[in-house]
């Protein structure tokens, strides 16, 4: 995967590799399907989550235990993000994500990026699409893809369905 390839079509394809298409979209199931170990640990409140690659190691996620379920899953999504970006590179590389990164006028292009994967792959457009065209609304999608109202707001103003 390289940095050039979009956030959807990075968290399609992924999708499409390890997704089994039941929802809500499982992110944890989906990092260890990669190799990748998830875990939750105490972190300065400030600090949502990480990932770190040590050479000849796999990947781990690091997870706020103190967060609501939606935000870790949002977070492990945010992370295999970075993952898909950097891939299984021999080196070390360890990215820190603190809570204004979530935002979605995010500073960095990778942190941009790995914001949109994370909404694409917990929020798969064709399911965001159906559940609008039946009439439900946005906290009953939210409910039905485990995201926060916020995360689910923000990717119908994306996909442009509020109006």
């Amino acid at each position: 995967m390289t940095a050039v390839q979009d956030a959807p079509s990075a968290a399609y394809a992924l999708l499409e590799d390890a997704w089994d298409g039941t929802l809500p979209v499982d992110p944890v199931r989906i990092a260890r399907s990669l190799g990748m170990d998830v875990i939750t640990a105490h972190l300065n409140p400030d600090v949502a989550g990480a990932i770190v690659k040590e050479r000849g190691q796999d990947p781990s996620i690091v997870l706020n235990t103190k967060d609501s379920p939606n935000r870790q899953r949002f977070t492990c999504a945010h992370e295999i993000g970075h993952f898909m970006l950097h891939g299984a590179l021999g080196v070390y590389y360890g990215y820190g994500d603190h809570r204004d990164i979530f935002s979605s006028t995010g500073t960095r292009a990778e942190e941009r990026f790995s914001n949109s994967f994370a909404a694409c792959l917990l929020m798969p457009e064709p399911h965001v699409r159906r559940f609008h065209d039946e009439g439900l609304n946005e906290i009953q999608m939210a409910l039905r893809f485990d995201v926060s109202r916020d995360a689910m707001s923000f990717r119908i103003a994306n996909l442009r369905l509020n109006g």
